[in-house]
């Protein structure tokens, strides 16, 4: 996170649950909340639970899936109800961040500072969500990182200008000359900031993908490993993360997929033209990241195209 966020309106982040951007698909569509003395219901990222809102959409009360109160959320501001990581959400309150868990538990106080850029009338992100026992968060300017019991990992500084969520035991950081690196879970500086870009959307970027992650140098992408080894030489022009074995990849006009050593898996064929970047997929995040076998790579005539590895057509999710 950084202390400017570039955020999504919390709609997307609705979509967008994870750092990951998931299969186009309806999510408030699938959630039925349940019966209750609230007029105003609505769903979170975890199926289990609910939130109840007042006629000004504060938070009243956390439900779960019978409609019984869990949780009283009457005194908090807001709460980040698309987030909830490992039974635990950002509560907002007198403009303060904190932490709950999901029986109520406050295991993190309401005494770090709102992530919200108030100079973006269009930025409402105020909190990073917890990831992998970490929360990045903000002190008198200065971004740190605490685990879920508010025990401080690592010391709060100057030192970055972003710190992005983890993924696989490492968060990328950008330094305040705007170049991206990677620190470990314990705020240890494994690969130090040198590459011009880190792969990702517009909601975040995605960090480390079955091992390997996304970067960019001298305006080329490329792939590198924890040991900050290149895996993947930067020779793309765009890039999506590993998925299934496999990752999409722009070279000129045309995308294809490669594995993990640069073998060409499916050819690159699809136009870059066909590719819908504005959209509910954010940028175009969608494409070209293989989900239960299927991947999107194209929009024609208002219809999406969808392959299997084997790079035939088939039917898209629904």
């Amino acid at each position: 996170m950084t202390l400017s966020p570039r955020r999504l309106l919390p709609l997307i982040a609705a979509l967008s649950l994870t750092a990951y951007a998931l299969p186009a698909q309806a999510y408030e569509g699938e959630c039925k909340p349940p019966k209750s003395n609230y007029k105003e219901v609505s769903c979170t990222s975890d199926d289990n639970y609910f939130v109840a809102n007042d006629n000004n959409y504060k938070p009243q009360a956390l439900l779960n899936k019978q409609g019984k109160v869990v949780v009283s959320l009457k005194g908090y501001d807001d709460i980040d109800q698309w987030h909830v990581n490992d039974g635990i959400f950002a509560v907002l309150k007198n403009d303060k961040v904190g932490y709950m868990n999901t029986q109520g538990k406050l295991v993190v106080p309401a005494i770090y500072d709102s992530m919200q850029d108030p100079d973006d009338k269009y930025d409402e992100t105020w909190a990073e969500s917890p990831s992998q026992g970490r929360i990045i968060v903000a002190k008198g300017g200065k971004l740190g990182i605490i685990d879920t019991s508010n025990k401080v990992i690592m010391p709060f500084s100057n030192k970055y200008s972003s710190i992005e969520s983890f993924s696989e035991g490492a968060a990328p950081v950008m330094s305040k000359a705007g170049k991206w690196g990677f620190i470990d879970k314990e705020g240890k500086e494994i690969i130090a900031p040198q590459y011009d870009g880190t792969n990702g959307h517009f909601g975040g970027v995605y960090g480390f993908s079955e091992g390997l992650a996304g970067m960019e140098k001298g305006g080329k992408w490329g792939y590198i490993t924890k040991t900050g080894k290149v895996a993947i030489p930067f020779v793309y022009d765009e890039i999506r993360p590993f998925k299934e074995g496999v990752a999409g990849v722009l070279k000129g006009n045309k995308w294809g997929f490669i594995n993990g050593t640069n073998k060409t898996i499916i050819p690159f064929k699809y136009a870059d033209s066909n590719v819908e970047r504005y959209s509910s997929n954010f940028m175009a995040a969608n494409y070209f990241i293989f989900w239960d076998g299927v991947a999107e790579v194209a929009t024609i005539n208002q219809q999406t195209v969808c392959i299997n590895k084997s790079d035939k057509k088939v039917a898209c999710p629904q």
